[in-house]
């Protein structure tokens, strides 16, 4: 295959719902989708900067510059080849990469004639996804907790990472509202102590939470080390691995019990594949979960989810709350995100205006 051409645009897309974590809150999803066009194909790809990856609207504009001036006319067999190749354009900035790189999957899973899954070796079309609820009120909370699961969601994320005892009570209330059998994670946004994050997974035993997410900030390896060892519920890595590099270094510190994937922090699914072979490797189950992201990259971190046996958990949810989404084609069935079964990533794009 060779790279004819490379179109690229961005989107601010409202919010249905501010959304609001331990690092900040926000009423927009920016967003950066990029057409690779080759034999008459076309591939589709988006991205979404973050202050995880130190990226900002301005730097994925000038840093898609530099990628589409480096990838004309690239020839390639498999998409890693231009993973290595943005590499060497361009350090960093791993939403821009990721935009690029999820178009060059779909181009290549549509040239195979196969939905993206199992152009990657999986073979099951659906996994269940939880629904987030962001840090409010506790009444607020409660009342998108019994929504989203009435809706047919059967996993719940919840963040915290502000207040322990208001997020415990929260965490307790909702567990009231919606029964025993909806599973929780539990995402502290690295907005505790490492003291805090213990004493509130200790408090929180009872509520049976399936994961404690980030707790602390990502350059606590340390306090991340102890509570891999003495939480009882148990630990996942997300802002603190990025790199197939940073995955290493938790493994070497016994710094968690499990990782969170996401295209947009890794460079998109080719370095995302790197990053859960060292945590396989490591027996660190893995969840694929987002950004800010609308329809078209949701379904790429599902297809890759979807080919990885050591995906564990589904966190993509992002683009329910979405005012507008140019992007659409998922389908969700009982609780499951589905995996569209056209050739590539299966989603339709209708661009605004």
């Amino acid at each position: 295959m060779q790279i004819e051409l490379i179109e690229h645009a961005s989107l601010t897309i409202p919010r249905k719902e501010r959304f609001t974590i331990a690092r900040g809150s926000s009423e927009v999803a920016e967003t950066f989708w990029v057409f690779i066009h080759s034999g008459g194909l076309t591939g589709q790809g988006c991205g979404a900067p973050s202050e995880v990856t130190h990226e900002t609207s301005m730097t994925m504009k000038e840093s898609l510059k530099t990628l589409v001036k480096g990838l004309k006319d690239f020839e390639f067999h498999q998409p890693h080849e231009v993973a290595d190749r943005m590499d060497k354009l361009l350090p960093g900035n791993p939403s821009a990469k990721a935009a690029v790189d999820i178009a060059v999957h779909d181009l290549a899973a549509q040239v195979a004639g196969l939905p993206l899954y199992r152009y990657l070796g999986g073979s099951r079309d659906r996994m269940i996804t939880d629904m987030t609820i962001g840090i409010m009120s506790t009444r607020d909370a409660v009342d998108r907790a019994v929504r989203w699961t009435k809706q047919g969601f059967r996993a719940l994320k919840i963040k915290v990472g502000k207040d322990p005892r208001a997020d415990l009570e929260r965490l307790r209330d909702i567990r009231a509202a919606v029964g025993p059998e909806i599973e929780f994670r539990v995402d502290g946004n690295e907005g505790y102590t490492w003291g805090q994050a213990l004493s509130f997974a200790r408090a929180a035993r009872e509520l049976n939470v399936a994961i404690l997410e980030q707790p602390v900030p990502a350059v606590d390896v340390e306090g991340m080390r102890v509570l891999a060892e003495s939480s009882p519920i148990p630990v996942m890595a997300d802002e603190m691995v990025l790199t197939p590099e940073d995955a290493k270094k938790v493994r070497w510190a016994n710094a968690a019990k499990a990782v969170n994937l996401k295209l947009m922090k890794h460079g998109g699914i080719s370095r995302a594949m790197e990053v859960d072979t060292i945590c396989a490797s490591a027996g660190y189950r893995t969840m694929v979960g987002c950004m800010s992201e609308p329809t078209l990259s949701i379904a790429a971190g599902l297809h890759f989810a979807l080919a990885s046996p050591n995906v564990r958990w589904l966190d993509l949810d992002s683009h329910f709350n979405l005012a507008s989404d140019p992007s659409s084609g998922l389908e969700f069935k009982r609780g499951h995100l589905v995996a569209p079964s056209k050739p590539g990533l299966g989603i339709n794009v209708q661009w605004p205006g």
